[in-house]
């Protein structure tokens, strides 16, 4: 049974843990590390102390090997020592570890499957933004599967990262017409705005008022780095989510 800690207003649960790693559901609304030594806003980096011993030296990051945004819910991994987080960098370098997400998105997709390959850069205006680009930018490929539609407007897409950009689901997932609800910072044009007309007039209203961008990581796949053994993690929606999809049916 897995189990879990309390940190600021926040229960983190440990979906795994061994003497190495051990591996987290974020809760949205927490950031997964500190900005700088001024912060004082609750992350889960900080959280770590009192729970593990992480013997790690990167001011800031102690433990973090990747990131998830403040808003985004679901599987992250810590790691307990220099060596360990050493060796599971350079598996995300090689693309070595499998990440999907939960989205529910504005818009049907054109097929249910897709790839979306563009490059992601930095807005030259709003350097907190993104937005994919044709010459510039690092290269971004998403993996998309359709799972559901709802109203005709609505999709519960399954997202698969093969890269790790910053914010990469939610510019690939705009940028392909399939902005993801709830998210403030990369909304739909006028055009998705008219294709909603037909989604009950409550539902439209409770969409509009979702809190934070309906985006869940919630399966990992990867070989352990020490033990050599497969490792895979699911993590089911929060009670956010499930929430936006029992209003959906």
């Amino acid at each position: 049974m897995n189990n879990s800690y309390s940190y600021d207003k926040f229960i983190i649960e440990i979906l795994y843990e061994d003497d190495h790693i051990a591996i987290l559901n974020k809760p949205s609304g927490l950031l997964t590390h500190k900005k700088n030594t001024h912060d004082d806003s609750p992350s889960l980096q900080s959280s770590l102390h009192n729970k593990f011993n992480i013997d790690d030296d990167e001011e800031l990051k102690e433990g973090i090997v990747h990131r998830l945004d403040k808003d985004t819910s679901g599987i992250i991994i810590i790691t307990k020592n220099k060596i360990i987080k050493k060796l599971l960098k350079d598996k995300f370098q090689l693309r070595e570890l499998k990440k999907n997400y939960i989205a529910f998105s504005f818009g049907i997709p054109q097929h249910n499957n897709l790839e979306i390959d563009k490059n992601i850069v930095r807005q030259k205006i709003h350097r907190t933004k993104f937005e994919t680009s044709e010459m510039d930018g690092k290269n971004a490929l998403t993996k998309i599967t359709n799972i559901a539609n709802y109203f005709g407007s609505i999709s519960k897409l399954d997202c698969e990262i093969i890269t790790g950009r910053t914010h990469q689901i939610r510019v690939h997932l705009t940028s392909s017409g399939l902005p993801i609800i709830g998210d403030k910072n990369y909304v739909f044009d006028k055009e998705q705005k008219f294709r909603l007309n037909n989604i009950p007039h409550n539902i439209r209203e409770y969409l509009s008022n979702f809190p934070r961008q309906a985006l869940h990581s919630y399966k990992l796949e990867f070989i352990h780095p020490i033990s050599e053994k497969l490792i895979k993690i699911t993590c089911e929606l929060p009670i956010d989510m499930k929430d936006l999809e029992s209003k959906l049916k």
